[in-house]
């Protein structure tokens, strides 16, 4: 008997690989840089808020 071969899909092969990359992405721990400069943009946000609402 002869073994059928399923032929792969590239669209599934694209899917794993995005899926690993994102998983990958995911566990890496996010670097204290990161977390300052959204520190100070949530300051900037606040501040502009705050402007807004006392005017």
């Amino acid at each position: 008997m002869a073994v059928k071969v399923k032929p792969v899909q590239p669209t599934e092969i694209k899917d794993k690989k995005i899926a690993r990359e994102v998983i990958e992405q995911i566990r890496k721990p996010i670097p204290a840089s990161v977390y300052k400069q959204h520190e100070k943009l949530a300051e900037q946000i606040d501040k502009m808020i705050r402007k807004d609402l006392y005017r």
